[in-house]
């Protein structure tokens, strides 16, 4: 007996499939993530849509789809201009559930168009009141990772809380955001001055933790990547963004320092175990602020915790850069093995707690505000530092990707969340 001929496919609707490729590279760029990733799973989605012809390039700023006619269509990118939404944790995680669809064929395209229509327009998971919650623990958990005395935990509270909600008002802005970086640096180091001394804090350390979520350190770890990988117009784009940032920062932290008087400091007891609750208190401010999902919150505490105790180990084994390398890697193993778990968060989203964790960023600014004021050789150590704390963090996860290419594989099937 002849067995039964299997009912073909139905045949792909070309032009709802380029739409879709086409829109989602567009947000995928919008997270921020390297390039070589963006144009690695938008070609493979193109294949799987029976667009084998179509050819994904992609910058920090935009994206080029040219299609098998050799139309070329340029996309600019959204989430990286003044007044933008970039994309938050838990649109990141839905997104990229969507993209594992597209590309093991489990969704046409014109569905995925109207999915990723849906997480693009989706609002934000948690009331503004419980965001500014997140910002405050934000700042907070961020302090205590530079072990200061107790009563400067809540000035770290209410400056980054204030920082956080002016950041979501004047930063969409389009004009007002683009110095909202200096503003909110000038305002928070004045208070500083003022407040910082009769803490027992120096005011270029407290300024760190309020101005730590304007902190480019995803931008700045995924240039060196680019860079690595030969992706040279996004890696410097990348860098000179992140550059301007900083640049931006320690204008307004200078400003402040200048004309604000700063009274001699007696420095006070520290919390030297505050590093170890300030890695939770961090997490659970991200959470907050980005949306996350609430079953995606432990595997950021896991991540968080195994990198920052890996980092911690081999900084006392062989100083902090040996310690930055060792994050990376770290992250990328710990991330990539979880990933496979239900509710897990998508792989690059897991482990950016971990760019500013290892603070070379914060290091970066004191660094530019200490030169500026003092002109001090140990200010310009400390900026020198900084770059090869970004440098050795972003090499180690680039060879952890490399030497593991499974772990950042898709899953194979679609994960319920919660």
């Amino acid at each position: 007996m002849t067995p039964p001929t299997p009912t073909p496919p139905p045949p792909h609707d070309g032009a709802a499939a380029l739409a879709f490729v086409r829109k989602a590279s567009i947000a995928l760029c919008d997270t921020g993530v390297p390039i070589t990733h963006i144009t690695e799973r938008m070609q493979a989605i193109a294949a799987a849509y029976g667009l084998p012809d179509t050819t994904v390039f992609a910058l920090p700023t935009g994206v080029f789809v040219r299609a098998p006619d050799g139309r070329v269509d340029v996309q600019r990118a959204f989430g990286i201009s003044v007044g933008g939404a970039p994309f938050r944790l838990d649109q990141l995680t839905d997104l990229q559930e969507l993209l594992d669809d597209a590309t093991a064929g489990r969704i046409g395209a014109a569905a995925a168009l109207d999915r990723l229509t849906a997480i693009e327009n989706s609002p934000a998971r948690y009331r503004p009141a419980v965001v500014v919650l997140g910002y405050a623990l934000f700042g907070t958990g961020f302090g205590l990772l530079l072990q200061p005395p107790a009563a400067a935990l809540l000035l770290f509270a209410v400056l980054s809380a204030i920082v956080g909600v002016a950041g979501r008002i004047l930063g969409s802005h389009p004009r007002l955001g683009v110095i909202y970086p200096t503003l909110a640096a000038f305002a928070v180091t004045s208070i500083a001055c003022l407040c910082a001394p009769r803490l027992g804090l120096t005011p270029t350390r407290a300024l760190i933790p309020p101005l730590a979520s304007m902190l480019p350190m995803a931008a700045v770890t995924y240039a060196v990547i680019d860079l690595s990988t030969g992706d040279a117009i996004a890696g410097a784009a990348r860098l000179a963004n992140s550059a301007q940032r900083l640049v931006l920062l320690a204008f307004g932290g200078y400003a402040a320092i200048t004309l604000v008087h700063v009274d001699t400091v007696t420095p006070r007891h520290t919390l030297t175990w505050g590093p170890w609750l300030g890695v939770a208190v961090f997490c659970l401010g991200m959470a907050l602020t980005q949306s996350a999902l609430p079953g995606s919150v432990p595997y950021l505490f896991a991540v968080a915790y195994a990198t920052f105790a890996v980092q911690f180990g081999a900084a006392h084994l062989g100083g902090p850069v040996l310690g930055a390398f060792a994050a990376g890697v770290a992250s990328v193993v710990t991330a990539g093995a979880l990933y496979r778990l239900p509710h897990a968060p998508p792989f690059y989203a897991a482990f950016v707690p971990v760019l500013w964790l290892i603070v070379p960023g914060a290091a970066g600014l004191q660094g530019a505000i200490d030169l500026q004021t003092q002109g001090s050789r140990d200010a310009v150590h400390e900026a020198g530092l900084a770059a090869m704390l970004i440098i050795a963090l972003s090499i180690g996860i680039l060879v952890a990707t490399i030497i593991r290419p499974r772990l950042v594989g898709r899953r194979e099937s679609a994960s319920p969340r919660k």
